[in-house]
C-alpha cells in the first residue's frame, strides 16, 4: 500500500467514526475525534494549513473546546481536508516520495543492525532523522540555514510547537548516539541503544511526515 493510500484510508476511517456518532457524541468522543483529526491533518497538511488552523481554533476557544456540539464542525473540516487531499491540493507529491525514500534508508539501517553492524546503523539512522527534520521544517514553513545540524533543527521545531519537550529530549539523546558513532566513541552506546533509536526514528518519520 502506497503512502497516498494509507493517508486516504486514515481519512476514511476517521470520517466514518465521526459520522457514526450522530447526535449522541459525548465530551470524550468529541475530544478524541478532534485529537485524531488534528493529528492526521497536521501530518498531511502541515500546522500552517487552513484545515489545521480551524481545528486548533475550535480546540483553543473555551466555547467549543469541550462542547460535543462542535463535533460536526470537526467532521466537516476532516471531510474537506480529505476531498482536497484526493484532489491533489494539499500534499506535495515530492514529500510523499521523500517519505518513501526515508523508509528505504530505515530498512537499510535495520538490515545493518540485524547483521551486527550497529555502529553504521546508528550513523545511517541519525542521518535519516536529520533529513526528516529538515523536511518537517519545510513542511511547516520554517526557514532555516541549510547547514544546521540535528540539535539546532530540534530546537527550532520544538520552539515552533511542532512537537513537545519529550520528543525534544529524545532527539537530543539520539543526536548524542549518532555523534558518538560518527566520532568513534563506541563505548558510549550499545547495540540495544541503536535498536531503540532505529525503532523510534521510524515511528517519528511515520507520525510527522506521512
Amino acid at each position: 500500500m502506497s503512502i497516498q493510500e494509507k493517508i486516504s484510508k486514515s481519512f476514511i476511517q476517521i470520517i466514518q467514526e465521526g459520522r457514526g456518532f450522530g447526535e449522541r457524541a459525548s465530551n470524550s468522543d468529541y475530544l478524541r475525534f478532534r485529537a485524531q483529526a488534528m493529528n492526521l491533518i497536521r501530518r498531511v497538511c502541515g500546522a500552517s494549513s487552513d484545515h489545521y488552523k480551524e481545528l486548533k481554533r475550535l480546540a483553543d476557544n473555551p466555547n467549543s473546546a469541550t462542547n460535543p456540539y462542535y463535533l460536526t464542525h470537526c467532521l466537516g473540516i476532516a471531510e474537506a481536508a480529505h476531498r482536497d487531499f484526493e484532489a491533489g491540493l494539499l500534499f506535495d507529491v515530492r514529500s510523499l516520495v521523500a517519505a518513501e525514500m526515508l523508509g528505504d534508508f530505515m530498512d537499510q539501517a535495520e538490515t545493518l543492525l540485524a547483521a551486527g553492524y550497529h555502529v553504521p546503523a546508528a550513523s545511517l539512522a541519525g542521518a535519516v532523522l536529520e533529513d526528516a527534520m529538515r523536511k518537517l521544517c519545510e513542511k511547516n514553513n520554517i526557514s532555516l540555514p541549510s547547514n544546521l545540524g540535528i540539535n539546532a533543527l530540534n530546537t527550532e521545531l520544538a520552539r515552533n510547537d511542532i512537537y513537545d519537550k519529550l520528543i525534544l529530549k529524545r532527539i537530543t539523546a539520539i543526536a548524542d548516539i549518532r555523534n558518538n558513532a560518527d566520532h568513534g566513541n563506541f563505548d558510549k552506546f550499545t547495540k540495544d541503544d541503536v535498536a531503540d533509536m532505529v525503532k523510534w526514528i521510524g515511528r517519528f518519520a511515520s507520525d510527522y511526515l506521512q
